[in-house]
């Protein structure tokens, strides 16, 4: 069966089906490539203002080095 021969069906599916099929279909293509699928960065940090108090005497390289930690994952 050619890619052409499918399209009017996958044209019926409805949004969340076509993605369901893309998510099915990556996970085949990881998994034939020996790439783990399901890889979920851990969670950040909640954000807690507390942190933040007497930010003012903090070395500039401390708030600069806490930014980042919660910036990972974003990318």
């Amino acid at each position: 069966m050619s890619i052409n021969d499918l399209l009017p069906s996958l044209a019926a599916l409805s949004h969340a089906d076509k993605f369901r099929l893309v998510q099915i279909l990556l996970e085949q293509l990881a998994k034939a490539e020996g790439i783990s699928a399901r890889q979920t960065p851990e969670a950040p940090e909640a954000f807690n203002p507390r942190h933040y108090f007497g930010a003012a005497h903090q070395s500039r390289q401390v708030i600069d080095e806490y930014v980042a930690s919660c910036r990972e994952g974003w990318n």
